[in-house]
């Protein structure tokens, strides 16, 4: 029971380090709504100006210099669909769904993956099977 609960502290101890760990000039990152380059986040904001889209719960099970693959959940404000003023009042909504980054695009040093795809489990919004996103965040020192 020990070994069990130390190497739970252990996991979730490391997750942080491995969303913030510095990236080496080699090492893909992907550029978040701050412009900071992070590796393996736990979730990815998609619509950066109201929070609308966003993969949460992101179980990465690669990572590398092609690209990264790993699985999450397509998290969806329903004022994106329904055209309100405000996301505020709008309720969220939530695919599981594989997903995957690739399009390198390097600048500055630093190469970032810019394109995100997703094969949802089931149906996502608008009951589509795949979608993708551009992610072109601009980077910032």
């Amino acid at each position: 029971m020990f070994t069990r609960r130390a190497l739970l502290l252990c996991a979730v101890v490391s997750l942080p380090l491995a969303a913030t760990a510095e990236p080496s000039p080699a090492q893909r990152v992907l550029i978040d709504c701050a412009g900071q380059g992070v590796i393996r986040p736990s979730a990815i904001q998609i619509s950066c100006a109201d929070g609308g889209i966003m993969v949460s719960e992101i179980r990465w099970t690669r990572w590398d210099a092609n690209g990264a693959k790993g699985q999450g959940n397509l998290v969806v404000n329903s004022c994106i669909y329904k055209g309100g003023p405000s996301c505020v009042e709008g309720q969220t909504m939530s695919y599981p769904a594989a997903l995957s980054l690739s399009r390198p695009a390097s600048a500055e040093g630093i190469t970032a993956l810019t394109e995100l795809k997703l094969r949802f489990s089931d149906q996502g919004p608008a009951g589509l099977r795949s979608g993708s996103y551009r992610l072109d965040n601009p980077l910032r020192p």
